[in-house]
């Protein structure tokens, strides 16, 4: 059977494609895929996540014809909205926290909590000259509308924005924004820390720095089952 393989980050460099098709035994699951591209491509695929048709899945979950099995590095801590009150993108363009500001901030919500996280210099002693992100964009969609989802199913009512940046960003240049709107003030600031935390671990993302000892893949966190 034919399936779709794709790769992101240090997979994708390495392989020097994003994707390719394979034709597989019938009945193949991840695991096995994973070992025909290290036979046939030279790829060291342990400790890498998978997901496939854009959701994680352990490593031996069987594949059925043209499955999409995306091969994940441990990821670095525009489509549309999920809902009238869920906003989630991942994109080239500049942040806005002003934007968010317009979206979350309503009559019946008394709280808004925001966090943006921006490119630092230096880090671990060495100066930044920029980092590239790349995002596995469809998948982070999905990842950032569950996450929404769950914090809602923790903290009540809630309006949610979510946006990644994607690209080459200099220090102190905003990669992500997170904002949260809630009646009451604890529900706002709780739900908002949740997010932070969640998405740190689970998704998509991954940096290649730039800095005084040269360029690196910023090392990354496997918050699912790993090859």
């Amino acid at each position: 059977m034919r399936i779709r393989a794709v790769f992101f980050a240090r997979l994708r460099r390495e392989l020097g494609m994003e994707e390719l098709t394979l034709d597989v035994p019938d009945g193949a699951d991840v695991r096995a895929v994973a070992e025909q591209l290290g036979r046939e491509h030279g790829l060291n695929l342990r400790g890498c996540m998978v997901a496939v048709n854009e959701t994680y899945a352990r490593p031996e979950h069987l594949l059925q014809a043209g499955d999409e099995v995306a091969f994940l590095p441990p990821v670095a801590g525009g489509a549309p909205d999920a809902g009238e009150d869920t906003h989630c993108r991942v994109t080239a363009d500049a942040l806005s926290l002003s934007a968010a500001d317009a979206f979350l901030v309503r009559p019946e919500c008394g709280a808004q909590a925001y966090f943006v996280g921006t490119v630092r210099s230096p880090n671990q002693g060495q100066v930044v000259e920029y980092i590239d992100y790349e995002a596995f964009a469809p998948m982070a969609e999905k990842v950032m509308r569950e996450a929404a989802a769950l914090a809602r199913e923790r903290h009540g009512e809630l309006r949610v924005w979510l946006e990644h940046r994607t690209g080459r960003l200099a220090p102190a240049v905003a990669s992500i924004v997170i904002g949260v709107a809630s009646p009451h003030r604890r529900a706002a600031l709780e739900a908002c820390d949740f997010l932070i935390e969640h998405l740190k671990i689970e998704l998509p993302v991954w940096k290649h720095e730039v800095d005084g000892r040269g360029e690196h893949w910023v090392p990354g966190t496997a918050g699912h089952d790993t090859l």
